[in-house]
């Protein structure tokens, strides 16, 4: 499997020579709440550039955060999908990743 930790990227897209050096992503891990990184819209944009097949959403805003971030049930509008189970751990093998489109898997911080 290949993931892909995006961290505090500032970038609105990916340039086509990082989109080549990571080129068939199965998981992505973006930031969604802007303040110091992208928001909602930029990491949709961003995804719809990388089509992974699961999406897990990070640096938003959770209860007893004193920094104002977007949440993500905003993200999860922005894409379009309901909000999923969230998660303490996920658990994936290679034969359990679908060719179906992409997944949100939320997880417990």
């Amino acid at each position: 499997m290949k993931l892909c930790h995006l961290g505090d990227i500032g970038q609105k897209e990916l340039a086509p020579d990082q989109l080549e050096k990571i080129n068939n992503i199965d998981i992505l891990m973006i930031p969604i709440g802007g303040v110091y990184t992208i928001d909602s819209k930029t990491a949709a944009k961003i995804i719809s550039q990388i089509e992974p097949k699961i999406i897990i959403p990070m640096h938003y805003q959770i209860p007893k955060l004193k920094l104002k971030l977007e949440g993500v049930d905003k993200f999860l509008k922005v894409m379009g999908m309901k909000r999923p189970e969230t998660l303490n751990k996920l658990l994936i093998k290679k034969k359990d990743l679908s060719e179906e489109g992409m997944k949100v898997v939320v997880l417990k911080p």
